[in-house]
C-alpha cells in the first residue's frame, strides 16, 4: 500500500513539475507565431488609420488626418504611401522642409515610389529650385512612363524656367507615347508658340482640341496661334467657337479684343476699327481697348477718332505713353510738327525705355528742320539697337543734312 501511494506521489509531482515547466513560456515557434500574428494584426489597424488619414485629407481636415497618420506610422513605419502622405499634408500646411523630408524617406523605402519625386517636384518648385524640379519630375515619369501628369509638370516648369530649347526637346523625346492626350499637343503647341514657330503650332492645338473641344485656354492658344501664323479665316472660326462656350457669347470682352486682333493681323482694318469701336462702348475703361481702337484709326486714317482715343488714354493713364504717343500721331498728320514734338517728348518722358515714342520725336524734329536735336534722339536710338538698319538710315540722313 505504502509503494503504491509513493508511486502515485512521483506521478502527481512529475505531472506537475511538466506542468510548471510548459508554463514557463512558449516555444520558440510560438513567439514567432504571436509575433507574426501581432504584425498581421497592426497592419490591419495601421491600415485603416492610412486610409482615415487619406479620407481626413482629401476633405481637407490636415489636423485629423496627420493624427490618423501619426497612429499608422507608429504600428508600421515602413510603408513609403504613409510618408508622401505625411509629406502631402505638410505641403498643405507649407511646412516644405518636412515636406521634403517626409519624401525624401518614402523615397529611401522604395525607390519606385513616383509620387515621392513627383511631390519633391512641387516643394523644389515652392523654393524657387526650377532645375532641381525638373529633375524630380523627370524622374517621376521615368518610374510612371504612363502617367502624363509628371512629364506635363516637367514642361511646364522648363517652360516657366524659360528653357524652351529643353521643353521642346523632352516632348519630342516622349510625344509619341501620349499620342491621344490633348495635354501633350496642348504644351508642344504652346513651346512652338513661344520659339515662334506659328505654323507648327497650329498643328499641334489642332490635334490637341481634336482630342478635347471643350477646352477654353486650348482654343484660345490655338486661336493666338492661327492670327500669328496670318491664318484669319481659321482664327475667326475658331473665336466663334469660343463664343458658344462662353456666357457672354460675342460680348465676350476678351473673345471681342481677339476677334479685333485676328482681323488686324490679316490687314482687314476696317473691320477690326469696327470691333474695337465697340470694344470702347462697352468698354469706356480698357485702356488696351483704346489703345488698339487708336492703332486701327490710324491703320485706315480716321484721325479725328485716333485723337478721341489719344484723348481718352491721357485720362485713363496720364503716366503711360500710348495716349501722349496717339496725339502726336494726329498732330503729325495736320504738319502741327511743334505740337507733335511736344506730346512725343512728353511720351518718351513717360516711357524712356520705349523705341516708339523716341523714333516719333525724331521725326518731328526732322520734319521742323531741327536736324541737330533728330540727331541726338536718333544716336540715341542706334546705342540702344545697333542693329536696327532702318534707325541707321534715318541717322544716317539727317547726318548728310548737318554736313
Amino acid at each position: 500500500m505504502m509503494n503504491r501511494i509513493n508511486t502515485l506521489t512521483l506521478i502527481a509531482t512529475t505531472t506537475l513539475l511538466l506542468g510548471t515547466a510548459a508554463c514557463t513560456g512558449p516555444t520558440k515557434k510560438g513567439i514567432e507565431a504571436r509575433a507574426a500574428a501581432k504584425s498581421r494584426f497592426d497592419a490591419v489597424r495601421s491600415r485603416v488609420d492610412y486610409d482615415q488619414a487619406d479620407q481626413a485629407f482629401r476633405a481637407g481636415d490636415f489636423v485629423t488626418a496627420k493624427n490618423h497618420l501619426d497612429a499608422a506610422i507608429k504600428k508600421i513605419e515602413d510603408d513609403a504611401d504613409y510618408w508622401v502622405l505625411m509629406g502631402r499634408i505638410y505641403l498643405e500646411n507649407g511646412s516644405l522642409g518636412d515636406a521634403a523630408a517626409s519624401f525624401d524617406k518614402a523615397h529611401d523605402l522604395d525607390l519606385a515610389n513616383a509620387d515621392a519625386c513627383y511631390f519633391q517636384g512641387i516643394v523644389d518648385q515652392r523654393l524657387n529650385r526650377g532645375t532641381d524640379a525638373v529633375a524630380h519630375y523627370l524622374a517621376a515619369h521615368e518610374i510612371a512612363p504612363s502617367n502624363a501628369g509628371m512629364l506635363v509638370a516637367a514642361v511646364d516648369t522648363l517652360i516657366g524656367e524659360g528653357d524652351f530649347n529643353e521643353a521642346d526637346r523632352v516632348l519630342r523625346e516622349n510625344r509619341t507615347e501620349f499620342d491621344d492626350t490633348a495635354a501633350i499637343h496642348h504644351l508642344s503647341g504652346r513651346v512652338a508658340m513661344l520659339k515662334g514657330r506659328w505654323n507648327d503650332a497650329v498643328d499641334y492645338l489642332e490635334r490637341a482640341v481634336l482630342l478635347d473641344d471643350e477646352d477654353r485656354w486650348m482654343l484660345e492658344d490655338l486661336a493666338r496661334a492661327q492670327m500669328s501664323a496670318r491664318r484669319t479665316s481659321d482664327c475667326l472660326q475658331t473665336i466663334d467657337r469660343l463664343e458658344k462656350l462662353s456666357e457672354e457669347g460675342d460680348q465676350d470682352p476678351e473673345l471681342m479684343r481677339m476677334r479685333g486682333r485676328c482681323l488686324a493681323a490679316g490687314e482687314r482694318y476696317h473691320e477690326a476699327r469696327a470691333v474695337f469701336l465697340d470694344f470702347t462702348n462697352l468698354h469706356p475703361e480698357d485702356a488696351d481697348g483704346w489703345i488698339d481702337f487708336g492703332i486701327m484709326c490710324m491703320e485706315v486714317n480716321d484721325y479725328r477718332r485716333v485723337v478721341r482715343a489719344g484723348q481718352r488714354l491721357v485720362v485713363l493713364n496720364p503716366n503711360e505713353f500710348e495716349g501722349y504717343f496717339l496725339l502726336g500721331q494726329a498732330a503729325m498728320q495736320e504738319k502741327e510738327y511743334v505740337t507733335a514734338a511736344t506730346l512725343f517728348k512728353r511720351a518718351v518722358d513717360v516711357a524712356p525705355d520705349r523705341d516708339e515714342p523716341k523714333l516719333a520725336l525724331g521725326m518731328a524734329y526732322e520734319l521742323r528742320g531741327e536736324y541737330a536735336a533728330a540727331y541726338r534722339v536718333y544716336a540715341e536710338l542706334m546705342k540702344a539697337n545697333p542693329k536696327d538698319q532702318r534707325v541707321r538710315d534715318l541717322l544716317t540722313g539727317v547726318g548728310d543734312e548737318l554736313d
